[in-house]
């Protein structure tokens, strides 16, 4: 609920401090004196539009900061919105370091919205200290208070809000839920088959291009690591010349030539004798001449390879041309698919598995399409069977809020309108051959309708009620609608417009039981309508030193009963003693119908 107000260079409001209670509180004053002050400047710390017109003459800015105490449901509701904006460390339960999120909230959280408005007309919105846009004060507000008399903040006027409480009343919530659920899954399933169908040529030439690359590689017929070995041979083959003359040198050297020159060979071969004998003498020198014998031996391993190696030598100008082209290939392979040839392999692996994913696409999506279709039907006889649900709650709110209207002496008639919008991309409904649109609530669009004269078509009550008709439409429909709305702060302005007798005290007896639900403000001319106040604001315009100024004052017990005389027409012994009366019988009332609650 809302604890505390504050209010500074707010218009005519110089400074307001005002502390509320639980139940129902009247604003009141001279007319002129701003009591809709009060509820502009509530309006504007809840998000509402404003500009530098607000800023009181003389002052450089306006402020608004409002509080409250948020029961469990509320913080709960709080601080989803806070969470999905990504803020949800605004909102920490008093004396607590642990935020509100979801689950049991161990007390009693306060939430502080405030708003500054500048003569340049900038304003800054802060929850709980923090800046943050002004629609955030308006997101988080929409839970907090609704302000009836203002379209701006009309929950009721809005239709989706409609549909809700209209469901709330019927008890219709989990009957709902269940549908939410299995539209949430059909909408999966659309969206899947949608991307499915998104665009069959680019499918089409998907599958073209993916079995080229697959069949350019497969006749590729590459082997991992071949390109390392053709690298080589094309290094040989290009240096053939240079590499048999080499090798003929180094034969030359190990082994000799025709000029009779002494070959590595048989000079270590002599050594290798001449050791051996020299190790017969002196076995000291055994372990040399057994590496020079090994020497020996290597040379001739090194002559026969190397002898091998220069008669493979080939000058073959066309297997050079050919591993060139090859290699080519492998290049040209390797620019598309990848660096090694390796990867060019893994990259078709790749394009298979993505081929034969294509390959079943048209027998997955049939077997997409026969999923939908028959959730579609489960989803349209739910919502067809709600749907009928929703037409027997209406009427028996049409009913309820009929006899509401009556007593708060509206004429006219209520009627909870609903429409089914035929649509191709719809759901099926049983028994019907027309597809409707449908959302995660239903087929239905839900209206609430007023005829405010006997025989004219209803009509939207936006459209078709005055204010003070309005207002009254909106206090009945909130008199039945108590016990599943959960807006926590009612605020009517204009409700008493054309009331007065024995329906003002109807009015006031109304507004006190909602109070006993929810906290309540009202604007009222009415002293019978006051007289059931569990709080009473007093607004009064004053002029000081030639400025003019609004003052606005909580009255006691004594105030209350002299504001109420002021209302009945001045203060008299007589209006006094009706002062009273009016106050006695409205606590009476309270008293017994509290009582009879228990």
């Amino acid at each position: 609920m809302l604890r505390e107000l504050t209010i500074r260079n707010f218009a005519l409001l110089e400074v307001a401090c005002l502390h509320f209670g639980t139940g129902l509180t009247v604003l009141t004053g001279e007319t002129g004196a701003g009591k809709s002050i009060v509820i502009d400047a509530i309006g504007c710390v809840l998000g509402g539009r404003t500009s530098a017109e607000v800023v009181r003459a003389g002052t450089d800015r306006a402020s608004v900061e409002a509080i409250f105490d948020l029961d469990n449901e509320t913080a709960k509701v709080v601080a989803d919105v806070l969470d999905s904006l990504g803020m949800s460390d605004l909102l920490e339960a008093d004396n607590a370091a642990t935020p509100v999120t979801s689950g049991p909230v161990p007390t009693t959280p306060e939430l502080v919205l405030a708003r500054e408005i500048g003569r340049n007309g900038r304003s800054v919105a802060r929850v709980n200290g923090r800046a943050v846009p002004a629609s955030t004060l308006a997101q988080v507000g929409a839970h907090l208070i609704d302000i009836h008399g203002q379209h701006d903040h009309l929950s009721l006027l809005r239709a989706d809000a409609q549909r809700d409480l209209l469901d709330r009343f019927g008890g219709l919530t989990d009957a709902r839920r269940d549908l939410a659920d299995r539209w949430r899954e059909l909408g999966a399933l659309r969206a899947t088959r949608r991307q499915m169908q998104a665009d069959e040529r680019e499918v089409a030439r998907r599958l073209d291009v993916l079995g080229y690359q697959v069949e350019e590689i497969a006749q590729a017929n590459l082997t991992d690591g071949e390109d390392d070995a053709l690298m080589r041979e094309r290094a040989r083959l290009a240096n053939a010349g240079r590499l048999a003359e080499l090798g003929a040198t180094i034969l030359g050297c190990l082994a000799g030539g025709q000029d009779g020159e002494a070959a590595a060979r048989d000079l270590v071969a002599r050594a290798a004798r001449d050791l051996d004998a020299l190790a017969r003498v002196d076995p000291d020198v055994t372990p040399t001449a057994t590496t020079v014998a090994e020497a020996s031996t290597l040379i001739d391993d090194a002559i026969h390879t190397i002898t091998a190696y220069v008669e493979s030598i080939e000058f073959n100008p066309a297997r050079q041309a050919e591993v060139e082209r090859r290699l080519d290939q492998i290049g040209t392979l390797k620019y598309k698919y990848g660096a090694t040839i390796a990867d060019i392999l893994a990259f078709a692996d790749r394009a298979r598995a993505e081929l034969d994913d294509l390959a079943t696409r048209d027998a997955r999506g049939h077997a997409l399409d026969t999923r939908i279709t028959a959730l579609e039907a489960t989803v349209g006889a739910d919502a067809a069977a709600l749907s009928d649900a929703r037409a027997a709650a209406g009427d028996n709110l049409a009913a309820a809020i009929a006899t509401e209207l009556r007593a708060l002496s509206l004429k006219g008639a209520f009627e909870a309108v609903l429409t089914r919008v035929p649509a191709p991309d719809g759901v099926p409904v049983p028994n019907d051959s027309v597809r409707y649109r449908c959302d995660d609530a239903g087929i239905d669009a839900v209206a609430f309708h007023f005829a405010p004269n006997p025989g004219e078509p209803s009509r939207p009550v936006a459209r078709t009620a005055s204010g003070g008709e309005l207002s009254r439409i909106l206090l009945a429909l909130k008199a039945v609608l108590s016990r599943v709305d959960r807006t926590p702060t009612l605020i009517f302005d204009e409700v008493d417009t054309g009331v007065g007798g024995r329906n003002a005290q109807v009015l006031g007896e109304k507004l006190s039981g909602l109070g006993d639900r929810h906290q309540v403000f009202c604007v009222t001319h009415l002293p019978q309508v006051a007289a059931y106040a569990d709080g009473h604001v007093f607004l009064a315009k004053r002029v000081i030193d030639g400025r003019t100024s609004t003052e606005a004052n909580t009255l006691d017990d004594g105030g209350r009963i002299i504001e109420l005389a002021q209302m009945l027409g001045g203060t008299t012994p007589a209006t006094l003693a009706q002062a009273r009366e009016l106050s006695e019988r409205a606590r009476h009332w309270k008293r017994a119908t509290r009582a009879d609650a228990a």
